[in-house]
């Protein structure tokens, strides 16, 4: 849980998105996963990086590749 400080006025196209930026960064995350065109045309903020769904996917997948077992090889 997090309970944002921060009171960044970042996204001008729609202030309220700036509430998920002030939680992120008092978060202290890496990602923000977000399908919502106003937060993914910043791309990074303060060294939090924007990403769609698809592209986290890609990101996790990258990282964890060696860890995945294929579908079939479980039984």
């Amino acid at each position: 849980m997090v309970t944002p400080r921060s009171d960044f006025k970042v996204v001008s196209e729609d202030p309220k998105d700036d509430i998920v930026i002030d939680t992120a960064y008092d978060g202290k995350v890496d990602y923000i996963v977000s399908g919502e065109s106003h937060l993914q045309r910043l791309r990074r903020f303060k060294g939090i990086r924007i990403v769609k769904p698809r592209s986290m996917l890609a990101i996790i997948l990258g990282r964890c590749r060696g860890f995945i077992v294929p579908e079939g090889e479980l039984e």
